[in-house]
């Protein structure tokens, strides 16, 4: 069956991992990224040597005109992965509201108006499948800050929300929360933490049930389950594929 899957924040990360791993003949990646197109092409060529075809998107997901845009250049969509997030380590007593609405701008209200634009044709069609990254910081309160933990409850609770309103047009909507991956994304956040949020890492590698550093390719096989035909009676749940850091 041909597929057209959307990647938001597909130019490295989590999100080029994911739709390297679900590139395969008969699927058209969808790259979303912003003002990165050389890292996107990097992704995009690895999707089309594994017989998919791959296109970019470029899109400012702050802005709901720029994310509304965004799916209306993307077109039909059976698969969306709601990976894109802006990161927000700013403590309470310096937390601005600036910070905090445009964390919820990127982490919340994106994916609701990319689901709301995509979730209807797919619903349509009787078939689809949304995946939204979450963090086992909403179980944790930390290390990140407030704006985000928050912002990732609220995306929680959004995708069960959407698991009841798509369900009955075939839909199923779950939410994947990666834990303590590496990513070159934490790797320039460093220079905004502190040094003792920076010494909680290794940490949290120490106390998951199998205590290593995680990869993006640790979520692969997990999200090819979520958006497979068979995972048709999975919806509405929160998967964490983090070496055993919570339990649920």
């Amino acid at each position: 069956m041909d597929q057209r899957i959307l990647v938001t924040g597909a130019r490295r990360g989590l999100g080029a991992a994911i739709a390297v791993g679900l590139a395969c003949p008969g699927r058209t990646l969808l790259l979303h990224h912003l003002a990165a197109s050389d890292e996107a092409e990097g992704v995009a060529r690895l999707c089309r040597d594994l017989g998919a075809d791959a296109e970019l998107l470029d899109a400012d997901l702050a802005g709901p005109a720029a994310v509304r845009d965004l799916a209306s250049r993307a077109g039909p969509v059976d698969v969306l992965v709601n990976n894109a997030a802006k990161a927000s380590n700013i403590e309470f007593p310096a937390l601005t509201l600036d910070e905090w609405e445009r964390t919820f701008a990127v982490n919340v209200t994106a994916p609701m108006l990319l689901a709301q634009a995509l979730g209807a044709g797919m619903a349509a069609r009787g078939w689809g499948r949304i995946v939204n990254v979450v963090s086992p910081t909403v179980r944790l309160g930390g290390p990140s800050g407030p704006a985000y933990v928050s912002s990732k409850a609220a995306l929680i609770g959004l995708t069960r929300s959407l698991a009841r309103e798509l369900g009955p047009g075939g839909v199923t909507v779950n939410a994947l929360s990666p834990g303590a991956i590496r990513t070159e994304g934490e790797d320039e956040l460093d220079a905004s933490m502190t040094a003792e949020a920076i010494a909680k890492r290794p940490q949290l590698a120490a106390s998951q049930a199998i205590p290593r550093a995680l990869v993006p390719e640790d979520l692969v096989a997990t999200v090819r389950l979520l958006v497979s035909e068979g995972s048709g009676a999975l919806t509405g749940q929160v998967i964490e594929v983090g070496g055993g850091l919570v339990f649920r």
